[in-house]
């Protein structure tokens, strides 16, 4: 398996840059299918293998996940269709984190918001907001979450907003947030806030110059990745920052030690998500990162080498590994205006552009992005949560080819 700078094929609509009106020119930017609009929405299409569009992908369920915002203002219809708002007022706070958690058979949801729910208490600070992470037991959904709090006085999981989760299968958390700090937490039959099971704090660890937007664990490194630009790496054992990937300057070159000139290896913008990939056959242990900068780019997890890069149009705010019904890997990504892209892994050419799924084309989805976060679930399914304060839950269910 090799990683290089492949281009998807097909045909579709892409949408440009997250600054600038949206180019198609790109062959790169065509997805390789056309999602079915009727089997997207409801799982179902009176055309059925005479559809000429595809029914590999469905979208279970949109959950408010997130307060109404009491100082909510209009926004008006732009280029792209009203996805800033469209003359609707954005009256959901942001969903900005989402992971998930298997136990004993029970599917649980996190999902950080900046609502201060159950946060600061009035006579304490009536007027602040605190980072919430919730954790959501699937299986009795009418039940109250429990909430990541770190300390008795002090019931809420960070100072600034959380932007960043990631779960073990053994309890353990990690969060990243606006306040630049990456907390560890561990689930304990006494670590909730009144005594009873919940989550205690393990350690803080602080390095970045900005937000913590992406966390990934491989092996006992943590990767992180921030609004600075830089990915660092951490031992897990010790919360030592054991190694640094700086930022880089747009549109500059790295020397090489023969004094050629080679591509930039760092983002240049800030990175919104990191996430681990073992190739499939021992080929190789990789991690993936996303950046507004447009593009995504794959890290080798041993010597931390850029070996791919590729650009996507538009700001990519998130990503997630999931897979197809044969188990082929497939790489998620979450967009600056609300879409998501879907695409191959071990594919040929690497990273092809799969399909996309955009609430403009097909009527379900993100109708207001970014999309903050996208993980994925079992039985192929996946979550994603955006700035218009919603818990989208998708589904693959059929074959991409590959």
């Amino acid at each position: 398996m090799s990683f290089g700078g492949g281009r998807g094929r097909g045909r579709g609509s892409g949408r440009g840059g997250s600054s600038k009106p949206p180019s198609n020119s790109s062959p790169g930017s065509q997805p390789k299918l056309q999602v079915c609009r009727n089997f997207a929405s409801t799982g179902n299409c009176h055309h059925g293998d005479r559809c000429n569009f595809s029914h590999v992908v469905k979208m279970h369920a949109s959950i408010v996940a997130s307060d109404k915002n009491p100082d909510a203002k209009p926004s008006y219809s732009n280029y792209h269709g009203g996805r800033g708002g469209g003359g609707k007022s954005k009256d959901l706070y942001k969903v900005t984190s989402v992971a998930v958690w298997e136990t004993n058979g029970a599917i649980k949801l996190f999902t950080g918001s900046h609502d201060g729910k159950g946060g600061s208490s009035p006579g304490e600070a009536p007027d602040a907001k605190a980072g919430m992470v919730h954790t959501w037991n699937l299986n009795a959904a009418s039940e109250p979450p429990l909430e990541l709090c770190l300390s008795p006085m002090a019931k809420y999981a960070g100072s600034g907003r959380i932007r960043s989760l990631w779960t073990t299968v053994d309890g353990r958390v990690w969060s990243g947030g606006t306040d630049g700090v990456i907390r560890q937490w561990a689930f304990s039959p006494t670590g909730g806030p009144t005594g009873t099971g919940g989550f205690a704090l393990v350690r803080s660890m602080e390095s970045h110059l900005g937000a913590v937007t992406g966390i990934t664990l491989v092996g006992t490194m943590l990767w992180s990745g921030g609004m600075d630009g830089t990915i660092r790496l951490w031992n897990v054992d010790s919360g030592d920052c054991a190694h640094l990937i700086p930022a880089v300057k747009k549109d500059t070159t790295n020397a090489t030690s023969g004094g050629a000139q080679a591509p930039p290896t760092g983002h240049s913008g800030p990175v919104t998500g990191l996430l681990p990939f073992e190739a499939p056959n021992n080929q190789g242990s990789f991690v993936f990162s996303s950046s507004l900068d447009d593009t995504v780019k794959v890290w080798n997890a041993t010597n931390g080498e850029c070996v791919a890069s590729e650009s996507h149009g538009q700001g990519v705010t998130s990503i997630a590994l999931t897979s197809d019904l044969k188990g082929n890997p497939l790489l998620l990504c979450g967009l600056f205006y609300g879409d998501i892209m879907v695409r191959g892994t071990i594919s040929s050419p690497p990273l092809v552009l799969l399909l996309k799924l955009s609430h403009q084309y097909i009527g379900v989805g993100h109708e207001l992005g970014p999309v903050n976060d996208i993980q994925a679930g079992p039985g192929n399914t996946f979550y994603a949560v955006a700035d218009d304060g919603k818990l989208t839950v998708w589904q693959i269910t059929g074959d991409f080819g590959l």
